[in-house]
């Protein structure tokens, strides 16, 4: 399917955060962006998992976002939605070896419902989601508590992606994101979009606290 690149609305201060962030943080090669390389105030091994959805050919935007995270010095793991449970051993293995870190956790369709089921499980493991960005999920379990921030790119019409809801014991931020106003994104390209992978980039990096 072509991926058509179109313009999405964001708020002016959203627009403003990211002007200043990718200001000092990112330069053009070919349409494309890459992030310079930045080091996290937080100390461990920050757990940074991007899944993707369904035969893994569908969400290759994930592997870009992955890129730019690499990028900018953060060891982003790009893999099947099958894998989350792989994931959510990792994370606790390395908890115990190195100590408490950031757990950050991307996905799209299928890979967005698992980062859900991989965030439950770890709430049952006493660990905090400090950020989760979530596209065009499709049949998404409701948040648990333990999640700090989560943005979600969804359709109202038009196209697949649910609206996420919060559970009991989510005190969170959520925040919905409809991209139905655009006809030319859709299920099967809302993860390729520039402004939302660099969004999420930014966002993750300030999750972070990444200094460039």
């Amino acid at each position: 399917m072509k991926n058509f690149k179109t313009p999405i609305e964001i708020s002016s201060g959203r627009r403003a955060f990211l002007g200043s962030v990718l200001a000092i943080a990112l330069t053009g090669t070919q349409g494309k962006s890459t992030f310079a390389a930045g080091k996290s105030k937080y100390g461990g091994h920050p757990q940074v998992y991007l899944l993707r959805g369904l035969a893994n050919i569908f969400s290759t935007g994930l592997d870009e976002i992955g890129r730019k995270l690499q990028a900018a010095g953060v060891d982003a793991h790009v893999r099947s939605f099958t894998a989350w449970r792989s994931a959510l051993n990792k994370i606790v293995a390395d908890r115990q070896t190195f100590g408490p870190s950031p757990v950050i956790l991307v996905g799209h369709s299928l890979g967005a419902n698992a980062i859900i089921s991989l965030a439950q499980e770890l709430e049952k493991r006493g660990i905090r989601v400090d950020y989760m960005a979530s596209f065009a999920a499709t049949t998404p379990s409701p948040l648990p508590g333990n999640i700090k921030r989560v943005v979600n790119f969804y359709f109202s019409s038009h196209s697949w992606g649910a609206l996420l809801t919060k559970g009991p014991g989510f005190k969170g931020r959520l925040e919905n994101r409809d991209l139905s106003h655009d006809r030319y994104v859709n299920h099967f390209n809302i993860e390729k979009q520039d402004l939302l992978q660099d969004e999420v980039v930014s966002d993750i990096l300030r999750a972070l606290k990444i200094t460039i």
